[in-house]
């Protein structure tokens, strides 16, 4: 009988053993299915905000296995639009160790190395975008977004605290970006003066660039080159092109510019200019720019993303291909080691050399066969393979701070701001 009641006190310790450590099994598996292995939050407290006449607002923070991804949401506050890039040494800095976190990648919005602007037309317009920054330890609590440090104009938000009381899934990335679709203009300079063009998918590219006009008084000239090789005919009125000026930044602040139309100008115009000249110029530099960007391209794995990014343009085949960030997996992306190297002449040479090659004799359709410059621009229909050269004066205003051109071609308005 003793020993019954030993056995039965041995077996009985044995099994309350084991069902307490299958209640610990079962403890972690359902901590495994139901709290996250990364935690995202989406509600924040800020002490200074980045609100000038654009405002950012902090959507989402998902701390991810090798990253930090910072949803964020610009809501342009310019009258006339504006033109937006990111600084590459952008960091993210933890408030309580002050240790910086790298900026990775951009998405939606360019970064300042890529030549490329994101714009917006129209006060209160928005643009999704995404900063993938270097890893930042999950319980991190309170951080600074630093663009430009004791910036007035850069995107710097102070004393972001995370509520970790209300953690949320993870953003999709790609739905987030494609919420807020956006254009995107290229520039480079020329003798120290800023050029900027879009090259459409269509197969048109319109550069445009400002000098200042004394010779009959004082006019801002918009020196304006587009290259058709869409494969149709593109009209273009200079009637339909409208220009606005704003000294003060915000909402209700542009004043619409009269442009001196052709007939206006004529009548002002004493003696004939050397347009001719002007123009070449104009168009070998547009020729050489568009042959002459290289790119050398550090590739980088983080999290899920994989990033290659690479400015470049051309025809593929019977498709115009425009890529200013386009190998990227998720949508319009920048890295931050990207660098781009130039050497125009080079390049032009080359390009031109490579036109003996037989591949490139299937690719003579997209070439330009001719030029028109016109001086003062005029109403035109544009050929294919037709590059067509022209400018605008408008009359000057002291004291502007930035103006917008808009220049309606093909159905598709293209926005130049300066």
């Amino acid at each position: 009988m003793q020993m019954t009641k030993k056995l039965l006190k041995k077996y009985s310790s044995t099994i309350s053993n084991k069902l307490n450590g299958y209640k610990i099994y079962l403890i972690i598996i359902f901590l495994l299915i139901f709290i996250p292995l990364h935690s995202q939050y989406n509600s924040f407290k800020i002490e200074k905000p980045y609100d000038k006449y654009s405002k950012i607002n902090v959507v989402q923070v998902d701390f991810r296995d090798y990253s930090t991804l910072v949803h964020l949401e610009l809501i342009n506050g310019s009258d006339i639009g504006e033109y937006f890039y990111i600084n590459e040494n952008f960091i993210l800095k933890d408030i309580d160790t002050n240790k910086e976190y790298k900026l990775l990648n951009s998405f939606n919005i360019p970064l300042e190395n890529s030549n490329t602007f994101a714009f917006t037309k129209s006060y209160g317009e928005k643009i999704n975008f995404t900063l993938e920054f270097e890893k930042a330890p999950s319980n991190l609590k309170k951080f600074d977004l630093i663009e430009e440090k004791d910036s007035d104009s850069a995107f710097n938000i102070y004393g972001i605290e995370i509520n970790k009381s209300e953690s949320t899934d993870m953003l999709n990335l790609n739905d987030y970006i494609d919420e807020t679709p956006i254009k995107y203009v290229g520039y480079y300079y020329k003798d120290g003066i800023q050029i900027k063009r879009f090259i459409d998918e269509s197969g048109v590219e319109i550069a445009l660039f400002l000098t200042l006009d004394n010779s009959y008084g004082k006019y801002l000239r918009a020196n304006i080159l587009i290259k058709n090789l869409s494969g149709n005919t593109v009209n273009i009125n200079p009637e339909n092109i409208t220009a606005y000026y704003i000294s003060k930044l915000g909402p209700n602040q542009s004043e619409e510019a009269k442009i001196l139309s052709y007939t206006d100008y004529m009548k002002k115009v004493k003696r004939k200019q050397n347009w001719n000249a002007f123009a070449t110029a104009f168009s070998e530099s547009i020729a050489a720019a568009d042959a002459g960007y290289s790119s050398s391209t550090t590739n980088s794995s983080t999290a899920a993303f994989t990033s290659s990014y690479g400015s470049a343009y051309g025809y593929n085949g019977n498709t115009f291909t425009s890529a200013y960030g386009a190998s990227y997996s998720y949508g319009n992306a920048y890295t931050s080691s990207q660098t781009n190297s130039y050497d125009g002449n080079a390049a032009y040479m080359a390009q031109q050399n490579a036109n003996k090659n037989i591949e490139n004799l299937s690719r003579q359709q997209y070439q330009i066969k001719k030029s028109l410059s016109d001086g003062y621009l005029k109403r035109n229909s544009i050929e294919n393979q037709t590059e067509y050269i022209g400018y605008i004066n408008i009359p000057y205003k002291k004291k502007f701070k930035k103006i917008r051109i808009d220049l309606p071609l093909n159905g598709e308005n293209y926005v130049f701001i300066f």
